[in-house]
């Protein structure tokens, strides 16, 4: 990835401002090894998930569609620290239209590189998967650690933030719901 030297210069600036010497910590590098992996980081702002739907699947199936355990880390846009966790979806197909499983990841992944918030991270996923794949409803639950909370509050080490968002027969309060809330949810059971 080319390097972005007004960010190589503006981080410089930042450190040093926080009182410290580069060159006598051996932290030269530093600014650029940031810049480099904050461009990574945010590569999802030049993409787009819709994308991810061009090509859906006709089959035949109505039954409820179920990808859990999609994992992420994302950047919190507001301590710019990360956040991360796993995004599970269910929805149920329109006219048997459907997409392959790791169109979700990739979605997912798209809207986990940039800066984020939560709350729009999950809401996005849902409304690209409603205008790409049109379905009868879709819900995404997302769960996630977030280091601004954890690094900065010691009583907060064990929390986790559960955001939703939905649509069609999938809004909350049907029955619909329900049901998929208690599949994405469902605890792995060994034995």
């Amino acid at each position: 990835m080319e390097e972005n030297e007004k960010a190589v210069a503006a981080m410089r600036q930042f450190l040093e401002a926080l009182g410290l010497d580069l060159q006598a910590l051996g932290m030269e590098k530093t600014p650029h090894r940031v810049a480099q992996a904050f461009g990574e980081f945010f590569s999802g702002l030049r993409e787009n998930p819709d994308d991810e739907w061009q090509a859906p699947i006709a089959t035949q199936s109505d039954g409820l569609v179920v990808v859990r355990n999609i994992r992420f880390h994302s950047m919190c846009e507001h301590h710019l620290l990360p956040f991360f966790g796993s995004v599970h979806v269910a929805y149920y197909p329109k006219n048997g239209t459907i997409a392959g499983f790791g169109h979700f990841v990739r979605a997912v992944d798209i809207l986990a590189r940039r800066p984020q918030l939560q709350e729009r991270m999950t809401d996005d996923l849902c409304q690209s998967i409603c205008r790409g794949l049109d379905p009868e409803g879709v819900l995404i639950i997302v769960k996630a650690t977030h280091l601004c909370l954890t690094m900065r509050d010691r009583m907060a080490i064990d929390s986790n933030i559960v955001t939703t968002a939905s649509s069609g027969c999938l809004k909350e309060g049907t029955a619909a719901y329900d049901q998929a809330w208690k599949l994405l949810m469902e605890e792995k059971k060994d034995g």
